[in-house]
């Protein structure tokens, strides 16, 4: 009897998303990244449990942006990281255990590492990744040995997006924007002659004559530029200033 609650192996993951509409996104980067074969092979013996954001959680600009900036074989870790190699239907998530839980990217990467924290929340199913929590929104599918849940984020690994968490090309991945370089700036052209805010930029010109009219009106002849870094200098006032 229990054989005849288990669907046939080789469950098409991405046509049931496409089927429960608002999953389009998942199932295209499932698709993309080849690790849906690799999901319907572990179908058979302890099953699966794919926790999938929906299209909305994929338009959270924040997620949506992380997620993007990763290579792709990191892409497919995090994608991993979002299945249990278990099968868990929803009235065993909300009586779980042991919270902590394995995902497919431990078994990948080690014990200990790319764990889920899952645990009833304010009446929902709640996972935490120590980055993100999301809930669960929806049953998707639900049938021995694969369960399928709609979940309100995209689930972002601690091992690649805490604040020390460096990608392949060591630049930060923890969402957070670059400071723009730094430009030296000569003394003629240090914050202090402009009363302390950033003015235009000085007029190229000869040296500087004595011309009273000329101060009257506000204008300024400044020397020829002594070197590249003045005259770069020159070039980011005058960005500034357009």
């Amino acid at each position: 009897m229990a054989s005849e609650t288990r669907p046939p192996l080789g469950l098409n993951i991405t046509k049931t998303l496409i089927d429960g509409h608002n999953f389009n996104v998942a199932a295209s980067m499932l698709t993309a990244s080849g690790v849906e074969e690799e999901f319907e092979r572990y179908e058979g013996g302890a099953g699966l449990t794919l926790f999938v954001p929906t299209d909305y959680a994929f338009s959270d600009m924040s997620s949506s942006r992380d997620f993007q900036s990763l290579p792709a074989e990191r892409k497919a870790v995090v994608l991993r990281f979002h299945v249990l190699h278990s099968y868990y239907p929803l009235g065993s998530l909300e009586s779980i255990v042991n919270p902590v839980q394995p995902t497919l990217a431990t078994e990948q990467n080690g014990a200990g590492s790319f764990t889920l924290n899952i645990s009833r929340v304010n009446g929902s199913v709640g996972i935490n990744t120590g980055i993100v929590t999301a809930s669960v929104t929806q049953t998707v599918f639900d049938q021995n040995p694969v369960a399928i849940f709609g979940i309100s984020k995209v689930l972002l690994p601690k091992e690649y997006f805490s604040k020390n968490s460096i990608d392949v090309n060591n630049k930060p991945i923890d969402g957070g924007v670059a400071s723009p370089p730094e430009i030296p700036l000569s003394p003629e052209y240090s914050p202090g002659i402009y009363g302390g805010h950033l003015s235009s930029p000085p007029v190229l010109g000869n040296v500087v004559t004595s011309s009273v009219g000329n101060r009257r009106k506000g204008i300024f002849l400044w020397p020829l530029f002594r070197n590249a870094a003045d005259f770069q200098v020159h070039l980011f006032f005058r960005k500034l200033s357009s």
